[in-house]
C-alpha cells in the first residue's frame, strides 16, 4: 500500500505505518467527496449563501 515517493528500501517502517497510510487515504477520499457534494449543492442552487433563496 502507498506510493514509492521518498521511500527508502533500506528503512524498516513501524507496524502501524500501513494503517496510517490507509487512514490518510481514507481522509483524502472524504475530503474529495465533501468537495464534490459542496460543488453539486452550490451549482444546483440547493445550498450555501447563493442557494438560500434570499
Amino acid at each position: 500500500m502507498g506510493g514509492s515517493i521518498g521511500r527508502d528500501s533500506n528503512y524498516s517502517y513501524e507496524p502501524w505505518y500501513k494503517y496510517g497510510l490507509a487512514f490518510l487515504y481514507f481522509e483524502m477520499l472524504i475530503a474529495v467527496g465533501v468537495t464534490i457534494f459542496s460543488l453539486y449543492m452550490a451549482f444546483t442552487g440547493k445550498g450555501g449563501v447563493l442557494g438560500s433563496g434570499h
